[in-house]
């Protein structure tokens, strides 16, 4: 017992130690991104000023800058070779500098590691869909979805991923192409009640309804009033009823249109207004049912 018990301890102060200096990489990180943000918000003034470096220049100094970071990658990674949070995290980074395939690398090497993480799965199917191997990207997804059913992100990117590509979806699924649209809401639907106040997310599944075929009208408005009802703020509200007013304008309801239309002041939202009544003058009971 006590040798287990030392040997446990050993362990403990092991990864401490390890975590430790993952952190430290993690704050390196974290600390030259900002640094690099605040020279490009900086140099963005000084060229206003006819005073600011060339944008060559500029991205030589933020190279030079971010190989810092990479550095600490590959000598930590060097050290600890199975660390799946530093492949994620190293992954992440040469993502964010546009390098997919060094970021693949690093996540399949995650995923190689620990099988069952979905996140390294989740990555590597966004980076197959930047590629344009949707079939791989499905897969992928549809695996991180598998391991972690109670995440609603992995299904809603695969619902994305689906309605993007109708075609190869229908493909990998064997199935035909009007059933991808049901099949992405199933996905859609599934994420909302994972995560029921998400705005955003309502929003998805509502403009999903607008792709049904025949329409289905009564289904697509209580999804847009869902997300009204979500909505943070003015803006977001008056999004939403024109959402709805387009809808209503559509099916034949030029007075539901119309007072919907009366709650969008935001001028943003005008040009969509306009359309929008254009299409409600030309109905053919417009003048009988707005009076």
């Amino acid at each position: 017992m006590i040798l287990v018990s030392a040997e446990n301890k050993q362990d403990d102060q092991q990864t401490f130690v390890v975590e430790k200096e993952f952190r430290s990489v993690l704050l390196l990180d974290d600390k030259i991104h900002s640094e690099v943000d605040q020279w490009i918000r900086d140099n963005a003034k000084l060229t206003e000023k006819k005073s600011g470096v060339p944008v060559e220049s500029l991205g030589e100094q933020i190279r030079i800058r971010l190989s810092k970071v990479e550095e600490a990658y590959v000598s930590f990674l060097a050290k600890y070779p199975k660390h799946v949070e530093a492949r994620l995290a190293f992954g992440s980074f040469y993502s964010g500098l546009g390098k997919h395939d060094d970021a693949m690398g690093q996540w399949t090497e995650a995923r190689d590691l620990e099988k069952q993480n979905p996140v390294p799965w989740n990555n590597i199917g966004k980076a197959y869909g930047q590629k344009g191997k949707i079939s791989e990207a499905i897969r992928h997804f549809t695996k991180a979805s598998e391991l972690a059913p109670k995440q609603p992100l992995y299904y809603r990117n695969l619902a994305a991923m689906l309605f993007a590509y109708p075609d190869q979806a229908a493909r990998y699924y064997l199935i035909d192409r009007s059933q991808v649209v049901p099949k992405v809401l199933l996905l859609f639907e599934k994420a909302l009640i994972l995560d029921p106040k998400n705005f955003t997310l309502a929003t998805d599944t509502a403009m999903i309804y607008l792709a049904t075929s025949p329409f289905k009208a009564k289904e697509a408005i209580n999804a847009w009033n869902k997300a009204l009802s979500l909505a943070p703020d003015i803006r977001s509200k008056e999004g939403v009823r024109i959402h709805l007013a387009r809808i209503h304008a559509r099916i034949g309801e030029p007075k539901v249109a119309q007072k919907l239309l009366l709650d969008v002041r935001d001028p943003n939202f005008n040009q969509l207004k306009e359309e929008i009544l254009k299409k409600i003058d030309s109905l053919p009971s417009t003048n009988s049912t707005s009076q």
